[in-house]
């Protein structure tokens, strides 16, 4: 599957094929390949600024997030490309009106692997940083 990827410099359809590939392999819940295409210091960051920084934190928050909320799938619509990024239009399909969906992922690479993720939504729908932060929280007050 990263055979395409490890060219340090890659191409528009390499890029495309990172994302189409980081995208089903959460859909799976395959963890073992969503880590094979995040750098170790990827980061994960919403329009407010909360952050899940490196990847066993994101891959954590993810497997927590879809464990709660009935395993939402992300379902992509386009990819335009702009200076190495990828942007992601796409939906998040879940019965729960909160995580329910448009979704907006810019996806920047470092070298073959994704390093960071972008993600903006309508402020009234969760993402994973938000999701992350509210469950950092509830583990402080406990």
């Amino acid at each position: 599957m990263l055979g395409g990827l490890i060219n340090r410099r890659l191409t528009r359809r390499a890029r495309g094929r990172a994302v189409f590939a980081l995208v089903g392999a959460l859909n799976a819940l395959d963890y073992r390949s969503v880590s094979e295409l995040l750098s170790p210091d990827a980061v994960m960051v919403d329009v407010l600024g909360r952050r899940i920084a490196g990847r066993d934190r994101i891959l954590a928050s993810d497997r927590a997030f879809r464990e709660q909320a009935d395993s939402p799938q992300m379902t992509v619509g386009t990819l335009d490309h702009s200076q190495g990024d990828v942007l992601v239009r796409g939906h998040m399909d879940s019965p729960m009106p909160e995580i329910d969906g448009k979704v907006l992922w810019r996806v920047g690479f470092d070298g073959a692997r994704i390093s960071r993720i972008e993600i903006i939504r309508p402020g009234d729908l969760m993402s994973a940083p938000l999701f992350a932060a509210q469950a950092e929280a509830r583990a402080a007050i406990c």
